[in-house]
């Protein structure tokens, strides 16, 4: 795999578990906000990183952009853009 691929992969799963966590911790205070990433953080990055890895790289590095342009855009989560582009291609 390319650099510029791994590099992309890595950047959507960083930004796609923070629009996680930003919806999650919404309507919290930041104390709660703060418990509540760092525990979903310590449970759930490891897995949630090595399950979108492998899905991700079955990706073009171009698609990849796509999807990273997308969750800048709309604040969603991966789950939901890859739902969206596994519809669409059916």
């Amino acid at each position: 795999m390319s650099q510029i691929k791994e590099d992309l992969i890595c950047e959507i799963i960083r930004l796609s578990q923070a629009n996680l966590l930003d919806k999650k911790c919404a309507n919290m205070s930041c104390e709660a906000q703060e418990e509540v990433a760092v525990d979903w953080i310590r449970k759930n990055a490891a897995d949630y990183r090595v399950g979108y890895h492998s899905r991700l790289d079955a990706y073009s590095a171009s698609k990849l952009g796509e999807i990273l342009k997308d969750l800048s855009k709309t604040g969603k989560e991966l789950s939901d853009i890859l739902a969206d582009i596994e519809t669409s291609s059916v």
